[in-house]
């Protein structure tokens, strides 16, 4: 009994990381799950390929699918590589976090390093993708850092960890505008003086 019943713990804990990051989920099987959450300093990072919706026109959906997985694959193993969590994927984008559930004295130039290692993975990736005569994914991406609410949102049956407020929503703005300045990434006042 005792071994089936770790061994059911750790398929628990296996399955539960596929669906949450291994942050999250580590913190979700100490502690009680409840809804609510605390106030923290969080850098928040937004990722968004551009042109997706055309981009995915010239594919079939299983090429388009394909390449969208290669595509979170490498941008989720660069930002875990650097200490932040994938919040979410949003279709074609991601939302990281660097501060929540756990902080580092360094979260923003964390962000920042993720940030320019994702840039060279999608050059990387978009080198791949042009031998399989597959079009190149651009992305845009967005930093800042704020003071946030963190913590577990929807309800009693089904949660999200999560964070709010002003300064996330400013992240998600901020990753809209390289496309106009014809650059990867903008981030916000406190990440840039903080940061590399």
């Amino acid at each position: 009994n005792m071994s089936r019943g770790l061994a059911e713990r750790d398929r628990m804990r296996d399955l539960l990381g596929k669906v949450a990051s291994p942050a999250v989920a580590e913190q979700l099987l100490k502690q009680k799950i409840e809804l609510g959450g605390e106030e923290r300093h969080v850098t928040v990072m937004f990722t968004d390929i551009r042109n997706f919706t055309e981009l995915c026109e010239t594919l079939s959906p299983h090429q388009s699918l394909g390449l969208l997985n290669r595509y979170l694959a490498r941008i989720s193993g660069v930002i875990e590589k650097y200490d932040g969590v994938v919040d979410k994927y949003t279709g074609d984008g991601v939302m990281a976090l660097f501060g929540a559930p756990i902080a580092h004295a360094d979260d923003p130039e964390l962000a920042i390093l993720a940030a320019l290692e994702i840039d060279r993975q999608i050059i990387a990736l978009g080198r791949d993708l042009a031998v399989e005569k597959l079009p190149n994914p651009n992305v845009g991406i967005g930093i800042n850092t704020s003071r946030v609410i963190a913590g577990n949102i929807g309800t009693a049956s089904r949660l999200n960890y999560t964070v709010l407020g002003d300064g996330v929503n400013l992240a998600a703005r901020l990753e809209s505008l390289p496309q106009r300045y014809n650059v990867p990434l903008v981030v916000g006042q406190e990440p840039r003086e903080r940061g590399p």
